[in-house]
């Protein structure tokens, strides 16, 4: 199946307020749904089809609520930061905004990042915000690329949100033109996680070094 699975990062559960929530899917369920369902990846909400049907169940406290269409906890907090709708930071920016902290970072912006891997953040301070190229390294906290800083004014995203989203392509093009494909775990990294020439991402070789020490533990016992 094509849509995500698992917990619903940013979806607080208006009820018992944990980020506990996995997607509802309605209708007849296949066989897929139905072992999703089993490991608790997903819930099934029945047959019938009303239309108007909840997204989400929280596995915390059984609720059956929320739409796709809404934001997340996190997307609603950047809307707020910035004093404007949601619908205004997804005709400039986007959806798929997630908080993210930057130790190294001065003053009182708070940062978000959008794509996975990540390739825009967002740093917000009062009606000014700015956009930047995010640096993520296994294990490590996030940094910034300062060279493609770029910043604007809540008016800009009101008023010309055309220009804020085309700053905001530029950098995603820039960053993605550095993604790298791991061979191990067949999926896009972002250069950062490799070492060197290495043509797998240093999550897969650190496993396959704890792997390696289990079974050489293994042996001489």
């Amino acid at each position: 199946m094509s849509e995500p699975i698992g917990v619903q990062a940013g979806r607080v559960c208006p009820g018992c307020g944990w980020e506990d929530s996995v997607p509802l899917l309605w209708g007849l369920p296949d066989p897929e749904a139905m072992r999703l369902a089993e490991r608790g990846q997903v819930a099934l909400g029945g047959c019938l089809v009303m239309g108007e049907d909840p997204a989400f169940a929280c596995r915390s406290c059984g609720l059956q609520w929320g739409r796709e269409e809404e934001p997340t906890a996190d997307e609603q907090e950047l809307a707020d930061l910035l004093g404007v709708r949601h619908l205004d930071v997804v005709r400039a920016l986007g959806a798929g905004w997630r908080r993210e902290s930057v130790p190294d970072e001065t003053g009182h912006r708070q940062w978000f990042l959008s794509g996975a891997p990540a390739q825009v953040a967002l740093g917000v301070e009062g009606p000014w915000f700015v956009l930047a190229r995010p640096l993520t390294r296994w294990a490590e906290p996030l940094q910034l690329q300062p060279a493609d800083r770029q910043p604007f004014t809540r008016d800009d995203l009101l008023y010309l949100p055309e220009v804020v989203a085309e700053a905001a392509d530029e950098i995603a093009a820039r960053r993605r033109r550095s993604f790298r494909w791991c061979r191990t775990c067949r999926r896009v990294q972002s250069p950062e996680w490799f070492t060197g020439a290495a043509r797998s991402c240093r999550r897969c070789e650190a496993a396959v070094d704890r792997f390696d020490a289990d079974v050489m533990r293994l042996g001489h016992s």
